[in-house]
């Protein structure tokens, strides 16, 4: 029952964010919405800030250990992006928010971990070193993050979902090179 109502919090606070600004929604929102006390919601959050918190470290845990093996790096990045493509209204008010940096964190996070498989993938053979896997790693994350960011400052109109298909296919036609850059 405990985490039933944790997620029921959590949940609501989502559907609440896909039409109120984040910095407008109140516990008695949630409370209300989750037919719910404001000591339950207190029992298992401290603040709204705790439920966004929570709210992407689920998402961050379950794409991060929810990994699908034989998968292409654009199913990948399509299931890592799930969250912010299905939630549109409350990524943009999450991100307008003094709070926006869990939006980077979150992405940083799943980026990083999904991006590192296939490094390693596409490197299996290569004699690379770690700290090679970790800067190429880096490069294709930060590209990631950073187009992805853009494209939310930018209320994710343009590219539409067709971002995830290039962005994927950037990466395809790139890491090898990339590799044989290190191998020199």
């Amino acid at each position: 029952m405990a985490k039933f109502t944790k997620q029921a919090i959590v949940s609501g606070f989502l559907q609440i964010l896909r039409t109120k600004s984040f910095d407008k929604i109140t516990i008695k929102d949630i409370c209300e919405l989750c037919e719910i006390n404001r000591n339950t919601f207190y029992y298992y959050f401290k603040d709204i800030y705790d439920v966004l918190d929570a709210l992407f470290a689920i998402e961050s845990q379950s794409v991060i250990e929810d990994v699908k093996e034989g998968a292409s790096f654009y199913e990948e990045y399509a299931r890592s992006a799930a969250i912010i493509l299905n939630n549109r209204e409350a990524v943009i008010h999450i991100y307008e928010s003094k709070n926006g940096a869990v939006m980077r964190k979150y992405l940083d996070n799943v980026t990083s971990a999904f991006v590192g498989r296939f490094v390693e993938e596409k490197a299996e053979g290569y004699s690379l070193s770690g700290v090679d896997l970790n800067f190429i790693t880096s490069f294709y994350s930060n590209a990631i993050v950073g187009s992805t960011i853009k494209w939310i400052e930018k209320g994710m109109k343009k590219y539409d979902k067709d971002i995830i298909k290039r962005i994927s296919d950037s990466f395809e036609a790139t890491i090898y090179d990339m590799i044989e850059c290190f191998m020199q």
